[in-house]
């Protein structure tokens, strides 16, 4: 068959599990301090600039299209342009994840330079004060708003993506209107994460449960752009996620994971040899690509909200000790999705209202 758009190669590369990104967390140093940051080095020994051209260079054995550029922040090492450049010499597409502190003119400009396919920018408030207050660095507003100015002049596709927080969420249309006034996209994200170590204490600034209910809502309707919340079809979305399938994630030891948030070692990009036939026959891989099979089929079928649940079992797994069992972001989150599809079904047949107990069937949790 004829593959003739985009949407068609990542379908099936879903299907036949074949990687199209992998995301490379260069370095943990980071010139933040993000209270919700997912991170937690190690210490061990960060991956020498040879040894990430080499891996790159096995990578491109694999069939990987883009590689994505991340951190910590990537753009604290002094040979990030190095390896920028060394990823377009074999031919990847290139994706930058980036706090937007470092990028100055000379560093948009070489971005182009390197012919960047796009930047992916961290915004955490529409002011000074609550941006600078979740990053930890007075300043880094200013900083991230001159770096924008930067990108748009060199023309560089920009994203811009918000973790929701308690402290961001009454300001979310004015980062709207700043995403728009530099032609940026923008995402949203309500789930925080606890770190890859299981430190639960980030999810103490998540969004509260009346804010999640309007950000499902009409009053953001605009934000989600334009889109209801809708069940999750069971018969086009087979699987859960593509973790193991269309991506990976490597982390600054070179260890490889199924995706950023499952962080089940797979192999060590240092020693393996054939990536293409580890790929195939990892044990690990296997098992989360049939996890992520069964989720939709376990974890969501006995769960009340779980047509409208965006379920990730490597969170899962960190936070409550399988993959399979729900955990209380997801619920949050799914419990709000079903409060606006159930008042908007109201809607649409006259009625006044939903009562709360329709409105807002919990997630069953799990032992």
């Amino acid at each position: 068959m004829e593959i003739t758009s985009y949407r068609e190669i990542i379908g099936r590369s879903f299907i036949e599990s074949r990687p199209l990104n992998a995301q490379w967390e260069l370095t943990f140093k980071c010139n933040h301090l993000c209270g919700f940051c997912y991170n937690a080095p190690t210490g061990q020994r960060e991956l020498t600039t040879d040894e990430i051209k080499r891996g790159l260079e096995k990578i491109l054995d694999l069939g990987v299209l883009y590689i994505t550029l991340t951190g910590g922040e990537a753009m604290v090492r002094p040979d990030f342009f190095e390896i920028c450049e060394h990823a377009r010499h074999l031919g990847f597409a290139l994706r930058v994840y980036s706090n937007g502190y470092l990028i100055d003119e000379e560093k948009a400009r070489r971005l182009k330079e390197v012919d960047t396919f796009e930047m992916e920018i961290s915004i955490h408030g529409a002011k000074p004060e609550t941006h600078d207050r979740l990053t930890g660095i007075r300043g880094s507003f200013d900083r991230l708003i001159a770096g924008l100015g930067h990108l748009r002049k060199q023309r560089i596709k920009t994203s811009l993506k918000c973790p929701i927080t308690h402290l961001n969420q009454d300001e979310l249309h004015q980062i709207w209107d700043i995403a728009r006034s530099f032609e940026c996209s923008m995402s949203w994200d309500p789930v925080i994460m606890p770190r890859d170590d299981g430190d639960t204490s980030p999810l103490a600034l998540s969004a509260n449960k009346e804010f999640l209910d309007r950000f499902f809502s009409d009053e953001f309707k605009l934000l989600r752009h334009g889109a209801d919340v809708e069940k999750r079809d069971d018969t086009v979305t087979l699987t859960n996620c593509g973790t193991g399938k269309v991506s990976f994630t490597i982390d600054p030891y070179g260890n490889i994971f199924p995706c950023v948030a499952w962080r089940r070692k797979w192999a060590n990009i240092k020693d393996v040899e054939n990536l293409a036939e580890l790929w195939r026959s990892s044990e690990v891989l296997k098992q989360v690509r049939w996890a992520a099979e069964q989720i939709p089929k376990t974890t969501l079928k006995q769960a009340e909200s779980g047509d409208f649940c965006n379920f990730c079992p490597g969170v899962a797994e960190r936070q409550t000790g399988s993959p399979f069992k729900m955990y209380p972001q997801a619920e949050a989150v799914a419990e709000a999705r079903l409060t606006a599809y159930n008042n908007k079904q109201a809607e649409r047949t006259g009625d006044a209202g939903v009562s709360p107990a329709l409105a807002s069937h919990p997630c069953r949790r799990h032992s």
